[in-house]
C-alpha cells in the first residue's frame, strides 16, 4: 500500500510540472501569474511579480533576455508592445497614464518581474542607477 501512495504521489507532482512546463511554453508571459506563484499582484494593469525564485527565473528564459541599463532620470514612456523585464538592480518609480493622484504612483525595482501591457503610456522615474533583462512580445 505504502509504494501505490508513493507512485501516485510521484505521478502527481510530474503531471504537475508538466503542466507547469506545457502552459510556460504556450505562454511565457501568462506563467508570471500563475496560481501556483504565492504573491503576483496588478497594479493599474501592470503585472508584478516581486521576488520570484531563482526557478521561476529559468523557466521564463531570463537569462537569455537582452539588458538595459538606466542612470537616475524622469520621462514619458509608451510600451509599442507588451514587454516584460526583471530588474537586477535599481528603483523605479512608474506613473501610469489616467492615475493621477500621487497615491496612484507605484515602485518597481530590485528583484521584481514586471509585465507593461502593449499602448500603455506611463511615465518613469529612476531613482537608483536600473540593470534590467527585457523580453518583447511579438
Amino acid at each position: 500500500m505504502g509504494n501505490h501512495f508513493l507512485t501516485l504521489s510521484l505521478l502527481l507532482v510530474i503531471v504537475c510540472v508538466c503542466i507547469s512546463i506545457i502552459t510556460t511554453k504556450l505562454n511565457p508571459k501568462e506563467a508570471i501569474v500563475s496560481p501556483s506563484d504565492s504573491n503576483p499582484i496588478e497594479i493599474h494593469g501592470v503585472k508584478i511579480l516581486r521576488q520570484p525564485s531563482d526557478s521561476k527565473l529559468a523557466q521564463l528564459g531570463v537569462s537569455s533576455w537582452p539588458k538595459w541599463e538606466g542612470g537616475p532620470s524622469k520621462f514619458p514612456w509608451t510600451f509599442k508592445k507588451t514587454e516584460t523585464m526583471y530588474f537586477v538592480e535599481g528603483k523605479i518609480k512608474v506613473n501610469v497614464d489616467g492615475y493621477d493622484r500621487e497615491e496612484d504612483v507605484f515602485e518597481i525595482g530590485k528583484g521584481n518581474v514586471v509585465v507593461f501591457p502593449k499602448d500603455m503610456k506611463v511615465v518613469w522615474e529612476i531613482t537608483e542607477a536600473v540593470k534590467k533583462h527585457y523580453s518583447l512580445e511579438d
